[in-house]
């Protein structure tokens, strides 16, 4: 063998060498790649000495070997420890976020939820290995906040069988064992990955009813004014929801965990309003949100259920000056302020929209109810009883008739009714636009709603992140970018410093 062969042979078999034990530690799954390249690393190996032999006796026998040994002996130990120590780093999987806005952390919702796990509980990701890397770096996120949680990765190209027997269908989905159950989902984000811990660790059906009848807000409905993606968001969290028309039944089903009234055009018959009052007589709980209606009769029996809770909705419209100086309608409070001692609303800071809105005050001497979000202080807003100033654009504040800011726009209350599971739960919203599609895009408005039902429900999971903004715009790698890395990094960089110590060992054997 020609002697500018040699060290190009030993260079390739130290490489293939080098490449084998990457993906024995990186990739384990592919046994056959790492087979053959571990095999044909340790052939070329045994090749190389054979070609050599007579030499490599002679420079054994050599002081200089001794010196080589020593030095070989140190580095070969120092690689052991950093070894060691990075395999108990990856069994026990630790992370530091030093951005400023929290972008690579988990928010504490999530680290809540995550505290409710408390015995082993396993994610199995199904998803192809180039799919691997920003599912695998989310779950870890999960995985180093609680040590009950194991994570494994399926490679379907590989495990097709594993891939039909669970009946997976799309690349990506993570199947959560726990307890005996089995639950799938598709990693999107963190609020689909914590929402499915929420679903398996759910002992309990949470089941929604929405009154329908009355010309209500719908589900169903699609566009702008209908709440489609409020539903859709409830949904996610892994409520059921169900149609409840009061006319056909005898009371409300058993297994209703809470009724919503949003948004109805027309009133309630007495013995409809009397099911709901029964209902509430039973610790269930009641979300109402009503349209400004100047008409007294109109909404005054589903009003009436609200005051032994001590809330009641004004017949006014609120105005809110302070609005037109964000560019919106006087008619159109914009809230960035809120109790910040209740659970619903403590550190909630995104800004709401409460189009329409009528006033939702506290009744006095009745301490069990709170008022959520409240309009700007007085002269900047007021609770307006005059419709006709309102329409025509020329309101103005009636000291007689009128409530001065702050105005109340959402209200909570609970009871403790005996001999009940658990206490009745009500909401009060004055303004049944704040639901519609149109306002959950531009504001905090699904966040809240979101809130107030889980408080409602009496939920302990989360629905809803806040999120500071990011003041910089994150750095995005296209896929050639991220090869590009991949190659210097890998390849490039190694083949030099080994090209560059071979230089410099010949240089010196010269000298």
């Amino acid at each position: 063998m020609k002697n500018w062969l040699f060290p190009l042979w030993v260079i390739i078999d130290v490489l293939v060498f080098l490449t084998a034990i990457a993906l024995w530690i990186a990739a384990p799954e592919y046994k056959t790649l790492n087979i053959g390249l571990t095999v044909f690393a340790a052939a070329l190996g045994f090749l190389l000495m054979f070609a050599k032999f007579e030499e490599i006796k002679t420079y054994v026998r050599s002081s200089y070997f001794e010196k080589v040994l020593f030095h070989g002996t140190n580095v070969l130990l120092v690689v052991s420890i950093l070894g060691v120590v990075n395999y108990l780093g990856n069994k026990n999987y630790k992370e530091f976020d030093l951005t400023k806005e929290k972008r690579n952390s988990l928010t504490d919702q999530t680290i809540k939820v995550l505290q409710m796990v408390k015995s082993p509980l396993k994610m199995t990701v199904f998803a192809r290995r180039e799919e691997w890397n920003g599912i695998l770096n989310l779950l870890k996120l999960y995985v180093a906040q609680n040590t009950n949680i194991k994570l494994e990765a399926i490679d379907t190209d590989l495990r097709p069988d594993l891939v039909k027997a669970k009946e997976i269908t799309q690349n990506g989905t993570v199947i959560i064992e726990y307890q005996g159950k089995e639950s799938s989902f598709p990693v999107i984000d963190e609020l689909s990955v914590t929402n499915a811990l929420l679903k398996a660790l759910r002992t309990e059906k949470i089941v929604l009813y929405f009154v329908t009848g009355h010309q209500e807000l719908s589900c169903e409905d699609n566009s702008q004014e209908g709440i489609s993606a409020l539903c859709e968001k409830l949904r996610l969290q892994n409520y059921e929801l169900r149609p409840l028309e009061l006319t056909k039944v005898d009371n409300v089903p058993k297994d209703a965990t809470a009724v919503f009234v949003l948004g109805p055009i027309s009133g309630f018959l007495p013995q409809e309003a009397n099911l709901i009052k029964e209902y509430l007589a039973r610790g269930g709980s009641f979300f109402l949100a009503l349209a400004p209606a100047f008409k007294s009769e109109l909404y005054d029996n589903l009003t009436t259920l609200m005051k032994p809770y001590g809330l009641e909705l004004g017949k006014d419209v609120v105005i809110d000056r302070m609005s037109t100086v964000q560019g919106a309608e006087a008619t159109i409070p914009i809230i960035s302020q809120y109790d910040s001692q209740h659970p619903i609303t403590a550190g909630f800071n995104l800004r709401t929209v409460f189009p329409l809105s009528s006033s939702v005050r506290t009744i006095k001497g009745m301490d069990n109810a709170q008022l959520l979000a409240s309009t700007s202080s007085f002269p900047g807003s007021w609770a307006e009883t005059n419709l006709k100033g309102v329409t025509e654009g020329k309101a103005q504040y009636d000291e007689k008739a009128d409530l001065k800011g702050p105005v109340g726009l959402l209200g909570i209350s609970e009871l403790t009714i005996p001999n009940t599971p658990r206490d009745s739960r009500v909401v009060l919203l004055g303004s049944s636009s704040f639901l519609v599609n149109a306002y959950q895009a531009q504001a905090g408005n699904t966040t809240l709603f979101l809130n107030t039902v889980s408080w409602m429900v009496d939920d302990e999971g989360i629905i809803s992140f806040n999120r500071p903004g990011l003041e910089e715009p994150p750095v995005i790698l296209s896929a050639q970018h991220l090869q590009m890395i991949f190659v210097i990094s890998i390849l490039v960089v190694p083949i030099i410093f080994f090209g560059t110590a071979i230089f410099v060992y010949r240089r010196r054997r010269l000298l």
